[in-house]
């Protein structure tokens, strides 16, 4: 009996140390995951970004879960929503100004009397035939090239226009009549500011 207890004791006294190095070991781990960025959103902000290497102007891509969680709002509703509509549906999602987008991407460039204020463009591609997510991020990157035409200023009569220009994606996935649907979408936003010219 007395040999029971000791041993009650002292497996209370191994389990209490052995909570005590736990909590410790999670408190460290927590704040290494809360730095850590996913590995797929990593991968495809730097695959847009690398893209872009020799482009005079370059946007700036990174992972957005707002606009991850959007295409997932408008799925909810239509499971079987195409590229086009998946576009139009985002731009209401996330509140955007439907009556500024950019043209072709570039052409908010040689629009003539551009003023201060941002303009944004949605691009989606999906693909339900299997295609791996290289091959879909590849098919984005053909996609966006039009950004290589992107310019920095405008000077107009004696007002100098400034731009600059930031890009969010994000990847999401649908299963449908037994078929796998992914999806990419992309905002890219251009910000202007004007100026005297010198």
């Amino acid at each position: 009996m007395k040999l029971n207890k000791v041993l009650a004791l002292a497996l209370s006294g191994v389990m209490a140390v052995s909570m005590l190095a736990g909590c410790s070991g999670n408190s460290g781990n927590g704040d290494q995951e809360g730095e850590e960025p996913p590995v797929a959103d990593t991968t495809i902000a730097a695959d847009l970004n690398e893209a872009q290497e020799d482009y005079e102007v370059k946007t700036p891509f990174t992972y957005d879960s707002n606009l991850e969680n959007a295409m997932k709002k408008v799925l909810e509703v239509d499971p079987s929503t195409n590229a086009d509509t998946m576009a139009k549906r985002l731009v209401t999602v996330l509140g955007l100004d439907q009556d500024t987008p950019l043209s072709n991407f570039y052409g908010y460039n040689k629009t003539k009397g551009s003023k201060n204020g941002e303009q944004t463009e949605v691009h989606v591609i999906m693909d339900n035939s299997g295609r791996s997510e290289d091959a879909l991020v590849e098919e984005m990157i053909k996609a966006l090239e039009d950004l290589s035409k992107m310019k920095a200023e405008r000077t107009e009569g004696n007002v100098k226009y400034s731009y600059s220009y930031t890009g969010d994606v994000a990847m999401t996935q649908v299963e449908n009549n037994g078929k796998v649907c992914n999806y990419i979408a992309v905002v890219v936003t251009c910000t202007t500011t004007s100026a005297l010219a010198d």
